[in-house]
């Protein structure tokens, strides 16, 4: 019989109660509401940096055609790649600042089971990802993804639009038998 001790990563025992009901607890939603606010100033900061960017950048291409430096099917190729990037970035952060947002209004929480493997994290400008089963989700709190070990059965409490695992607890395996 294997022993696994209770581990809780990100929840009180009042948003664990809440979370395996499927709803999450006052105190997620305030947090969360806090989270799209501090995205949505983020966003504001990072298109107005992206405009400001392509402005300079269009200013020094359109110079350098002038003087005869880029040719013009470069410059326009470059001005397509950096209005391409900034349309990209400014969609996807968006997009996922939306799904907090209806994930806020819905208070709704999906449950997950299934083991973790943090071996295949990626860092994106607002959140980290976790591998689990088959499946990636996202954590906003980079610090969480170091408490998950890696093989261990959790239960992991998921927003269901954006995929931010808010709470998990190890579930452990009870009564496992190995044969020999």
């Amino acid at each position: 019989m294997r022993r696994v001790s209770s581990q809780i990563i990100a929840a009180s025992p009042n948003d664990l109660k809440n979370n395996r009901l499927g709803l999450m607890s006052r105190e997620q939603v305030i947090t969360l509401q806090a989270q799209v606010d501090h995205f949505q100033a983020r966003l504001t900061q990072l298109t107005s940096r992206a405009v400001k960017l392509a402005i300079a950048i269009t200013v020094a291409v359109v110079l350098l055609t002038f003087v005869r430096v880029l040719a013009l099917p470069l410059a326009l190729a470059i001005e397509v790649v950096v209005v391409g990037v900034m349309l990209y970035l400014s969609a996807d952060f968006n997009r996922f600042v939306q799904q907090l947002a209806l994930d806020r209004e819905a208070e709704a929480v999906r449950i997950v089971k299934g083991r973790a493997s943090r071996y295949t994290l990626r860092a994106h400008p607002l959140y980290n990802t976790l591998r689990i089963e088959l499946q990636t989700y996202k954590l906003l709190d980079g610090g969480l993804a170091k408490q998950f070990i890696t093989g261990e059965l959790y239960q992991y409490y998921v927003l269901p639009q954006s995929g931010v695992v808010i709470a998990a607890e190890s579930i452990g395996e009870k009564n496992s038998r190995y044969l020999l």
